[in-house]
């Protein structure tokens, strides 16, 4: 996967151009690559920049739903769901979960074992995880350090998590493969207009500063949180605005929290479910999230005092005798929920997660709402409306493997790996975030003895960074230690302490101008800042 050059993107006529890089964004311009058709995506930042890095890190059919009755929406879910662990096995884990039910909850228990039954048969793979209605006993006797007091059991259930930004880059990368032109780290600052249509975008390269235009026969806007922002280059006011809602995670250490499976309860505060997730990391779990309405700044969303206390009350409502305070929390994330807005009266927590689909006065077509589950069929039906009427072939997205998903390439790279001497647990990183691509990775590990030197505490080698930059469009500090190898999420310090050695070795592999590697790091400082509870 390459950026694209000034030529490649202004030369052609695309028969798509598809504004944002989110996981949307990347599913519609793979999807339409797939279907033979000539495609252009643009993003301000990089992919998985917003909302597709800061998700709950899941691929679910959203059990809470089923709340509001929702059965289409959930079955829906389910399906994709299933779809993902065929097309992406390397970058989903089936994991088990624990709804708990506890006195004054609204569940009975014969409610959940019901609503988990539909979540089963949904599915459609009930025959292989089914499932368990527990009693208090048997929850204990699997997670003995949760509260008991008015437990009354938990329902057993199945679901899957993810590493969303990873997920979003390499179907970035896949969109790349089938023949689509990618461009990161450039704004779209209006649209081509012949005759009152949109033909194109006029795009900034914030790389060297310099405009370029970009033709296409339909625009695609798919750009999240930032819709209604880009909705405005039609000069016209949509009715059909966004209404983002924040959701906050904080990050603890298993051993100051100790969870080893995923568990589903009710908020202390205000009664909404909340899960305290363990992570595809061995050693942190992650809790989220709120649930707000966010009228801030789109590119600035970060977690306030006020969201890490709710939080941290989850979690000493779910194991009392941790006895959690702010100085536990090692990170948080935040993240917009870019959802539809409803009629007047209708709650954060209960505004659907439906999307939609529409067309401006321009001609350009609109996907807003949905979540990461729904980007594949999101992405589909996006495609499917800027092709109405014409002969494009069908999607087939959905049965197309990622790239790395190969079972056999995967088997045979770790085979590579242990020949060639590369550490067990080096080597599962490179497999858990790459898959097959991995060989990649060890075949440079392999030929250059410098390539293995680690840099930082998350087994970040200069072969991987090399990788990043060489493959996967890595341009900034951020674009490495946040969405391709989440140091940021997971690490004690967010990468801090790294943070110099690593731009130095960007330094040598991007070709930054001079004063560029003392910005990057003050700039990914800041972030990391942002995120961190102060004190």
């Amino acid at each position: 996967m390459k950026r694209a050059s000034r030529a490649e993107i202004s030369g052609p006529l695309f028969d798509l151009v598809v504004v944002g890089g989110g996981i949307t964004g990347v599913a519609t311009a793979r999807d339409a690559a797939l279907r033979g058709l000539s495609v252009a995506l643009i993003e301000k930042d990089d992919f998985a920049a917003g909302t597709s890095s800061r998700s709950s890190k899941l691929i679910h059919g959203g059990l809470r739903y089923l709340e509001s009755y929702q059965f289409r929406l959930v079955a829906e879910s389910l399906r994709e769901r299933e779809r993902f662990l065929k097309i992406a096995p390397h970058l989903t884990e089936v994991r088990p979960f624990l709804y708990l039910l506890y006195d004054g909850y609204p569940e009975s228990r014969f409610k959940l074992d019901l609503g988990l039954t539909f979540y089963d048969v949904a599915s459609g793979a009930w025959r292989k995880r089914r499932h368990r209605m527990l009693s208090p006993e048997q929850v204990l006797a699997r997670e003995p350090h949760l509260a008991r007091e008015g437990l009354r059991g938990a329902g057993m259930y199945y679901d899957v998590l993810t590493d969303d930004a990873r997920l979003t880059v390499e179907t970035a990368n896949g969109a790349a493969e089938a023949g689509a032109v990618l461009m990161n780290h450039a704004v779209v600052e209006s649209l081509i207009l012949d005759n009152g249509t949109a033909r194109g975008v006029v795009v900034r390269d914030l790389i060297d500063g310099e405009p370029v235009e970009v033709h296409a026969r339909r625009v695609v806007n798919a750009t999240g949180p930032w819709t209604d922002r880009t909705r405005a280059l039609e000069h016209t006011r949509s009715t059909h605005a966004l209404r983002p809602t924040k959701g906050v995670h904080i990050v603890l250490k298993k051993r100051d929290f100790p969870l080893n499976t995923a568990v589903f309860l009710r908020s202390p505060d205000d009664h909404r479910v909340v899960w305290p997730t363990p992570s595809l990391e061995d050693d942190v779990v992650y809790i989220g999230t709120t649930d707000t309405d966010y009228a801030g700044d789109l590119d600035d969303v970060h977690a306030d005092e006020r969201d890490i206390r709710y939080l941290l009350n989850v979690a000493n409502r779910t194991i009392p005798d941790a006895r959690l305070t702010e100085s536990h929390v090692v990170g948080t994330w935040a993240g917009l929920r870019p959802l539809v807005a409803p009629p007047p009266g209708v709650s954060e927590s209960n505004t659907s997660r439906e999307h939609e689909i529409t067309t401006g006065p321009t001609g350009m077509i609109t996907i807003s709402g949905g979540k990461l589950t729904s980007s594949r069929l999101m992405a589909k039906q996006v495609v499917d409306a800027a092709v109405a009427k014409t002969h494009a072939r069908k999607s087939v997205a959905g049965a197309t493997p990622l790239p790395g998903a190969d079972a056999s390439s995967i088997a045979e790279a770790r085979r590579s790996a242990e020949t060639e001497g590369v550490p067990a647990d080096l080597a599962a990183v490179w497999i858990r975030r790459y898959g097959a691509n991995a060989q990649r990775i060890i075949e440079r590990w392999v030929r250059d003895p410098e390539s293995r030197e680690l840099i930082g505490d998350r087994l970040l080698t200069r072969a991987e960074i090399e990788y990043a930059v060489d493959a996967e469009m890595v341009v900034s500090l951020s674009d490495l230690l946040v969405r391709r190898t989440a140091v940021f999420f997971w690490s004690d310090d967010g990468g801090l302490a790294s943070a110099e050695p690593i731009a130095r070795e960007l330094e040598r592999l991007v070709p930054w101008p001079p004063g560029r590697r003392e910005r990057e790091i003050e700039e990914y400082r800041s972030l990391v800042l942002r995120n961190r509870p102060r004190g």
